[in-house]
């Protein structure tokens, strides 16, 4: 059944992304799924997903904005009013990409990959949709295990600590709107990118494996906590983030 909600994934073609596409269309909300560019992987599973009978049972958007630009963000919500979307009720920030090496390696340009799509592309991002969120809404923020651990090669851990810090910020800021922020802190999630970090951190996989405790998270479960934290069960957590590590952080 059709919730009469929309919600905005950023970066919904992979991963997480899709999981939460696939799970928020199962609830009945209409979707408005982002993706950055028009060749790729991302864009083939998104169409994939239109075509699916899933998607046939609510309303979905595909639009085309790179968050690291301001401007890209702009003409996304521009495309969304023409064609006559004017309010939206929930926005997740996914979207995320950084350079895989050390601090000492980067560059300018790196630094400006990093920031403005995980910080200021973020920030822009909800400066245009809230004004959409005319009956209140919900922020999600997916965040990852670099917030709370130093991870080699891993300058995104640095961005989603800001990010995380940046939910409580929104949330108090935002209050009066009647918009409720938080954010998920995921740990190691089975997705494509998985086999690219067992190789970047082998050591801590090969510690995992050897691990009776499941360590892998799966993104559908990231989508469920997602699922709870946009709708009215959770209306008591506000400027939180929930850990999803199925207990990695418990253990030394």
């Amino acid at each position: 059944m059709k919730k009469g909600q929309r919600v905005l994934i950023t970066g919904a073609g992979r991963g997480i992304g899709l999981a939460l596409a696939h799970k928020f269309a199962q609830e009945g909300y209409d979707l408005i799924l982002n993706y950055r560019k028009e060749q790729g992987k991302s864009r083939a599973n998104l169409q994939r997903f239109v075509e699916s009978e899933l998607a046939e049972q609510v309303e979905v958007t595909l639009v085309q904005a790179d968050i690291a630009e301001p401007r890209d963000i702009q003409d996304m919500i521009k495309q969304l009013k023409n064609k006559g979307i004017m309010e939206i009720d929930h926005l997740i920030l996914n979207a995320a990409t950084a350079p895989f090496k050390h601090f000492s390696e980067m560059t300018r340009n790196d630094w400006k990959l990093l920031l403005n799509v995980n910080l200021i592309g973020n920030v822009a991002c909800v400066n245009e949709v809230v004004p959409m969120m005319t009956r209140g809404g919900t922020i999600c923020a997916i965040s990852s295990l670099g917030s709370q651990r130093v991870l080699p090669k891993y300058p995104l851990g640095i961005m989603k600590s800001a990010l995380e810090n940046l939910v409580r910020y929104l949330e108090v800021e935002l209050y009066d709107r009647n918009v409720r922020v938080n954010a998920i802190c995921a740990g190691v999630v089975n997705t494509d990118m998985a086999p690219f970090l067992k190789e970047l951190w082998p050591e801590m996989f090969q510690r995992y494996e050897t691990n009776p405790r499941r360590w892998l998270v799966e993104p559908e479960e990231v989508a469920e906590i997602a699922s709870f934290l946009i709708s009215e069960r959770s209306s008591a957590i506000r400027g939180a983030t929930l850990m999803a590590d199925l207990g990695m952080t418990l253990e030394p």
